[in-house]
């Protein structure tokens, strides 16, 4: 498949007055999605903390060991809509024991045919590290999909280049990121991460979050910012800033965009600069020596 359509979500967290309410919710969103020819929908980090809403207010230990039972419900209902609908459906992240046993922040991608590939956040923030009771994890894939090869970068994720890096190198031509940031700071930071990943890595980069404020404050989740959007490399033949398509800033909503991996290709071929190629792993790890030369 040479193109695609990508629907990213600006998921408002608006109030909700059951859990029914919720499930509805993700229910229309990916009619919508497929009512603009998506084939691939990508849904926010945290996507199922939403339901804390509706329960007295909780620890995080709490929060996740509730999360962590609504792990069943939460597979069969994106396995049995993604099967109804024929979409890819990147279920954001959700909250569940990890192989280890400790809870760990995930990711879901639903295919049509039932298969489910699952990623762990593996860089927790200073907040997952300290105050959630949360475990990185310890393994980057790379997923063969009907939508291209692809990794999937959990919201911090993105910022750190090496783990981009290794997943182009290792053939990934779009990466996923579910994020969760609460102010304009931390969307700016992955956002503009995101774009210098495109970059670097001449793939493309879609990035879903949510938006609004709930009516009462939540330790877990009770507010979010974010402009979702699908990223390219700044280059021919793709537009000047890199940007495929981005959405109005805080308003509950899909981005839908067209990516055309024969004009990635292209890219990577005749780009006027070439990042991906023209690395000099020999330099770098000269350089890093010197460093831990010093150090010592």
């Amino acid at each position: 498949m040479s193109k695609i359509t990508i629907a990213a979500a600006q998921y408002g967290l608006v109030r909700l007055r059951s859990e029914d309410d919720f499930w509805a919710g993700l229910r229309s969103r990916v009619r919508q999605a497929a009512a603009r020819g998506a084939q691939l929908l990508l849904l926010p980090e945290y996507m199922t903390a939403h339901l804390l809403s509706l329960r007295p207010v909780m620890t995080h230990e709490e929060a996740c060991r509730y999360l962590d039972g609504m792990t069943e419900p939460y597979v069969d209902f994106f396995r049995q809509l993604s099967g109804e609908s024929g979409l890819g459906i990147l279920g954001g992240t959700h909250i569940c024991r990890g192989p280890s046993g400790g809870f760990v922040n995930e990711a879901f991608l639903f295919s049509p045919d039932g298969r489910v590939d699952r990623q762990s956040k593996l860089h927790l923030t200073p907040e997952e590290a300290t105050r959630w009771p949360l475990t990185a994890g310890e393994e980057l894939h790379v997923f063969t999909t009907a939508w291209g090869p692809l990794s999937i970068l959990t919201c911090y994720d993105m910022e750190f280049p090496e783990l981009a890096r290794a997943a182009a190198l290792r053939g990934a031509e779009l990466l996923l990121c579910p994020s969760y940031t609460d102010s304009a700071f931390g969307y700016h930071r992955v956002r503009c991460c995101c774009q210098a990943r495109a970059v670097e890595n001449q793939l493309f980069v879609a990035l879903s979050g949510m938006v609004g404020q709930l009516c009462e404050e939540r330790p877990q989740i009770d507010r979010g910012y974010c402009q979702a959007g699908v990223f390219a490399p700044c280059d021919a033949p793709f537009s000047e800033a890199g940007l495929i398509a981005v959405g109005e800033p805080q308003m509950d909503m899909l981005v839908a965009a067209d990516i055309d991996y024969a004009a990635l290709r292209f890219n990577r071929l005749y780009g006027a600069v070439a990042p991906l190629y023209n690395r000099r792993p020999a330099l770098y790890e000269q350089e890093s020596q010197k460093m831990l030369i010093r150090e010592s």
